[in-house]
């Protein structure tokens, strides 16, 4: 029998009429002022007086969400479930259902999200989601491209790590924060244009890491709290223990990482391989943050930005291999090649 995922207008329409007294967090996500009934996995601001969000996050628990006025966009497939995310989209907005979690309606100008919990769904992950692909649609509803990527700003300026997952970005990025270079994101870099160039807008003050990234790469001994419940990534709060960069960065240089697993008498070379224009600019697109969410006149309004990325921040194939005693050589090559762009220009 087909999943039931949303009740009837009806219900909706009463369920919103219900006079509603919420608590509400402020916080700065990705630019955006955010003000929501749940409470974030990032530092809360004070509160504001007044003044208008930019997304205003409900929680509308025991409530059932509208059903969608259009079409599947997107979904993740489930080998047990047969979904775990359904993606609709229509003039009313969007809809995002997320198994065990619940649904989230998104206004048509992103400007509200309104959240119906699953009964019994981990508040830790839907805090997650909510500062993830929640806030990143919006993001992208505004104009503004997002690379699923990982990126610091050094001394020779901001570079973006991007790849599939698993191929280590964050694992880069803590090896440079080690050794003082300031996060401007993890998993999710929103760009920005102005008139001299393409920037990177800060991220949440955390990270995602896996339990030995943050013992071989930041030195970390102490336990830290599970990403989601039942999950094997740790979350790890900044909280003073390394630089965040609080401004947007100039972009200098974009990574494709390209991770390999070297046989015992191979060699462990660590590789950096330009890419022309036009395989960098398809190399983006390809990384953007939850792609398949938008659609296709969404995607192709983001390619200006893209293409001016591509002419002032060249991106390049990292090949590098498996293993934190590698890390002292990536670090190297990725500064040296930091270093020769910044002489170039």
């Amino acid at each position: 029998m087909p999943i039931d995922l949303f009740a009837t207008r009806a219900a909706h329409a009463r369920a919103a009429a219900t006079p509603r007294v919420a608590a509400s967090f402020w916080y700065s996500l990705y630019g955006m002022r955010v003000r929501s009934e749940v409470a974030l996995p990032v530092p809360a601001l004070a509160p504001a007086e007044g003044g208008t969000p930019d997304l205003a996050i409900r929680c509308l628990s025991g409530a059932s969400p509208p059903e969608p006025d259009g079409p599947m966009v997107a979904w993740a497939p489930c080998r047990v479930h047969g979904a775990d995310t359904r993606v609709y989209r229509g003039p009313g907005g969007a809809w995002i259902w997320m198994r065990d979690l619940g649904t989230c309606h998104i206004s048509a100008d992103a400007r509200q999200a309104d959240l119906y919990p699953a009964d019994g769904a981990d508040p830790r992950t839907l805090g997650l989601v909510l500062v993830g692909p929640i806030a990143l649609y919006a993001v992208h509803k505004r104009g503004r491209p997002t690379l699923h990527a990982s990126a610091v700003v050094t001394a020779h300026g901001a570079a973006a790590f991007v790849g599939p997952p698993n191929q280590g970005k964050s694992t880069i990025a803590a090896c440079f924060l080690r050794r003082g270079a300031a996060l401007l994101t993890d998993d999710a870099l929103p760009l920005q244009a102005r008139d001299d160039g393409v920037y990177g807008e800060p991220g949440p003050p955390m990270m995602k890491l896996w339990r030995a990234t943050a013992e071989c790469a930041l030195a970390l001994s102490d336990d830290l709290p599970e990403l989601m419940a039942g999950s094997p990534k740790k979350l790890l709060a900044l909280d003073g223990r390394f630089v965040l960069a609080e401004a947007p960065a100039r972009m200098r240089a974009v990574y494709v990482l390209h991770r390999y697993d070297p046989a015992p008498t191979d060699p462990t070379d660590v590789v950096v391989k330009a890419l022309n224009q036009r395989d960098g600019l398809a190399a983006l697109l390809a990384q953007t943050s939850n792609r398949s969410y938008l659609l296709p006149t969404e995607q192709a309004a983001f390619l200006p930005l893209l293409a001016r990325l591509v002419a002032q921040a060249p991106v390049r194939i990292l090949s590098y291999p498996t293993g934190f005693e590698h890390q002292e050589a990536v670090y190297a090559r990725v500064v040296a090649d930091l270093a020769m762009e910044t002489e170039a220009r």
